[in-house]
């Protein structure tokens, strides 16, 4: 869609601009024919065009548009007109890589005013790209209309940019298409969309040349980017000089070549949509119903999936990961094959609502966040007997189903840094709660640098935490399975599992009052699964230097330790 504002529109209009030098304003319409132009690489061709209502008298426009002046930004800005309509036009670019061609049907331009169109249109068109190794892309629009269209700064897009702030100007109040097909031949790929609306467009051009770029991104090593250490720096500028307050795509297919070829993937998005694009990000970036049907007879859907207030910048400035306040994503489900392990198995699972926020951030990385996840189910048995999936099945866990919610937020004022709460809640199983307080936290554990970021965590020191265990499905089932296999009653395995887990304790723990406290209350659960929480504190501290220098029971004796198992 933006080779047919910046080459098509701009191209015609200058053209029909320069052919009304030849009669007064105000005259009935002009007609001219077969117009052949080049501009740099590209000739274009328009075998008729018809100019309405001019504002410039000849002898302005005959200096204006005859004087050989290249600026063609300049010229079109001093251009008024009623109404410009070529019903055809053609172009052809020959470099390096390939030609290019390219046709478009009907353009009309009404209500030109000082190089401003207030309404374009045109009946669609197609262009092809045919490689120099052999390949061929070919891409076709519907019917188009645009509004608010300033083709004066459209046309200094192809200007290379000398100054590094320029600011970006308005190029197009709105721009819809009701339809577009891409066919790449090499790949056997195509993809097709729907309408496609773009609002409240604005750019400025580029300080190196579009083509230049993408040859140079190519041609990367990105084992060895040192190569090019400009090309990042290129590449954010070019992401930093395009705004858009929307972008919305309705009804995108893709199909392609898979593995096998005779089994090729489909994929279809019912909605795409991009707000406020702007400074290499965006505010928000959503899909909607997504499906993906793979060639391996894998299938996955997504009923919406949305990022909030995403910047690139930090992968393109330093290789850091992206800048990102929020991820949603809902109504997840997966049925893949499982290839390890036999025919019949299959890879099954669902969510039906994940989400995370991050906030409060030290450059890249963000010192607060919450997250949650809603039912993330696991279909055990489609998956079959594996030695991951033997116990659970054993146990009568046809499924899993999990649920769960984490937070955290660094306290710069106190170094402290607290995880409250995680919790995770397994249907039929039971429900685990861990809370966390960490001392001693620089900023320096936040950087975006993996050595400065490693080297603040030897720092951290553990000061509390505090878990608490609830419900006995689990529990239950385990000693079922284990009353059954030694042909015994449950109470009998319940009595002895209870005495294996205090021996166990003490002989990792040692023979302190701490780690009879905890042995205690863990047998306690055992022999009624019903609530056991422990919460353990350390006055000064455990770091990473203490976890490999002492033993674990000398550090839980250091502790202030409350456990318990409600009865």
């Amino acid at each position: 869609m933006r080779r047919f504002i910046i080459a098509g529109v701009v191209t015609a209009l200058s053209l029909a601009s320069a052919a009304i030098s030849s009669q007064a304003a105000g005259e009935k319409p002009l007609t001219l024919d077969n117009v052949v132009v080049t501009l740099g690489a590209t000739t274009y061709r328009i075998p008729h065009m018809e100019i309405e209502g001019a504002s410039l008298p000849f002898a302005e426009l005959a200096k204006l548009f005859l004087s050989g002046d290249a600026n063609v930004a300049a010229r079109l800005a001093r251009v008024s007109a009623r109404r410009i309509a070529v019903p055809a036009m053609s172009s052809e670019s020959r470099n390096e890589s390939g030609i290019e061609r390219a046709t478009y049907r009907a353009l009309v331009f009404e209500n030109i005013v000082s190089g401003r169109a207030e309404i374009v249109r045109a009946d669609g068109g197609e262009e092809t790209i045919d490689s120099a190794k052999g390949a061929a892309r070919r891409v076709q629009w519907g019917v188009l209309e645009a509004k608010g269209v300033d083709l004066g700064e459209i046309a200094r897009l192809g200007v290379t940019r000398s100054e590094a702030d320029a600011p970006l100007t308005p190029l197009v109040d709105e721009e819809i298409v009701d339809s577009t097909r891409l066919e790449d031949a090499a790949r056997d790929f195509v993809v097709t969309t729907g309408r496609v609306k773009i609002a409240g467009v604005r750019g400025r051009a580029l300080q190196t040349p579009a083509d230049k770029l993408v040859e140079r991104f190519v041609k990367r090593d990105p084992a060895k980017p040192e190569d090019d250490p400009a090309l990042m720096r290129d590449l954010l500028d070019a992401l930093q000089s395009f705004e858009a307050a929307s972008i919305d795509v309705e009804n995108i297919a893709l199909t392609g070549k898979g593995e096998p070829a005779a089994k090729p993937f489909a994929s279809k998005i019912a909605r795409f949509g991009m707000r406020k694009v702007a400074s290499a990000g965006a505010g928000e970036i959503f899909a909607e119903d997504f499906s993906h049907a793979a060639s391996d007879g894998g299938n996955l859907s997504v009923r919406r999936f949305s990022l909030n207030e995403l910047r690139l910048a930090p992968i393109l400035q330093s290789g850091a990961y992206p800048r990102l306040a929020r991820v949603e994503l809902r109504g997840l489900a997966a049925d893949l094959p499982d290839p390890k392990t036999g025919d019949a198995s299959r890879i099954k699972f669902s969510v039906e609502n994940a989400s995370a926020t991050f906030e409060n951030f030290l450059e890249t990385t963000p010192t607060k966040f919450s997250g949650r996840v809603e039912k993330f189910n696991i279909d055990l048995a489609a998956r079959g007997e594996t030695q991951t999936t033997a116990h659970f099945l054993a146990l009568g866990y046809r499924d899993l189903t999990l649920s769960g919610l984490a937070a955290g937020e660094w306290r710069e004022k106190t170094s402290e840094a607290a995880l409250e709460p995680v919790v995770i809640d397994a249907k039929d199983m039971g429900a685990a709660t861990v809370s966390a307080l960490f001392a001693n936290v620089s900023r320096a554990a936040f950087s975006s640098s993996p050595i400065v970021s490693r080297a603040g965590m030897l720092t951290t020191s553990v000061k509390s935490i505090d878990l608490t265990l609830e419900g006995n499905g689990l529990v239950d089932r385990m000693l079922a399975l284990e009353a059954k296999e030694r042909k015994t009653s449950v109470e009998q395995a319940r009595t002895d599992y209870a005495k294996s887990a205090s021996t166990a304790i003490a002989a990792l723990l040692g023979p302190g009052a701490n780690a009879r406290r905890v042995a205690d209350a863990v047998s306690a659960y055992i022999e009624k699964p019903k609530r056991l929480h422990l919460h353990l504190v350390a006055p000064k501290g455990i770091n990473a230097l203490d976890a490999l220098l002492r033993k674990p029971g000398e550090i839980l004796e250091s502790l202030e330790v409350e456990a318990s198992a409600a009865r």
